[in-house]
């Protein structure tokens, strides 16, 4: 178990960004890493507006997104610190399931090891579960629940389990990973924490402070989901109390779209 969470953690470090919120697991991992962290930041030379992956043009600031002009964030308004961003493989990098498939648990039984955890979703008609495990391939989905519209986040990085409300001004979002994460030293112990983005409005969200930090939700708080229907627990026990539960399947690919209708300011008046 300890060589498999190994391998998955330093995964994430090479190919994404993760997340941190205020669900804390104890990272069962102790060994030294290197601590690739700036805490020398003000002042300090951007790394990523020396390699082009921040920069100006028609006199608004842009974060590289991908390949194409269209997927890279605008934050002339954000409020961070570029000095701070880290990693930046663009958008897609992680596959944010916007239809998750499930599998019966009773199909699944033995798929992970009994100490692995999971975010457990209480329906009024269904148990839903995450292994984290699963989830480290795609960080984010995006689920609908009693007709209320949720996100489910995981990172390994920052031992982080959390669900949200993707529900803002009578709209619903569509949540993804930037590619990018941010730490500052003050927040969170300075851990480095992923950068969402949704697709109806392309504002950036950062869970440690819990609202958006650029765009048209600029200053909209990120709200958690009701914590009574949603916790983490281990594999063993979610067998024994929830044999009819649903788990998230594995190997799941959806193919990205290559564009998204977007939400106008009137649609976001109630901000």
């Amino acid at each position: 178990m300890f060589i498999r969470i190994f391998i998955f953690m330093n995964c994430c470090f090479i190919i994404g960004g993760c997340a941190k919120d205020n669900q804390i697991i104890e990272n069962p991992v102790e060994e030294e890493k290197e601590d690739i962290r700036n805490t020398d930041f003000e002042p300090c030379d951007s790394y990523f507006r020396e390699i082009g992956k921040v920069y100006e043009n028609g006199g608004e600031t842009y974060l590289w997104g991908g390949d194409d002009f269209s997927s890279h964030f605008k934050i002339t308004n954000w409020e961070l610190n570029e000095c701070n961003l880290l990693y930046g493989l663009g958008r897609e990098a992680f596959p944010a399931l916007m239809n998750p498939e499930y599998a019966d648990i009773s199909d699944v039984p033995n798929r992970f090891d009994e100490s692995e955890q999971c975010i457990v979703l209480y329906n009024r008609s269904y148990t839903k579960v995450y292994p984290f495990e699963q989830m480290i391939a795609h960080e984010v989905i995006n689920e609908v629940v009693d007709g209320e519209p949720i996100m489910i986040a995981y990172c390994v990085l920052a031992n982080l389990g959390a669900i949200y409300s993707r529900e803002y001004c009578g709209n619903t979002l569509t949540f993804g990973v930037t590619g990018y994460t941010y730490f500052e030293k003050e927040i969170w112990g300075g851990l480095d924490a992923f950068i969402l983005w949704d697709r109806d409005t392309e504002s950036l969200w950062w869970p440690l402070i819990d609202k958006a930090i650029s765009g048209k939700m600029h200053d909209t708080k990120l709200k958690k989901y009701n914590e009574g229907n949603w916790e983490i627990l281990r594999w063993n026990e979610i067998k024994e109390r929830y044999p009819d539960a649903l788990v998230l399947d594995k190997n799941q690919t959806q193919a990205t779209p290559s564009n998204w209708p977007q939400l106008t300011d009137n649609q976001l008046d109630c901000r």
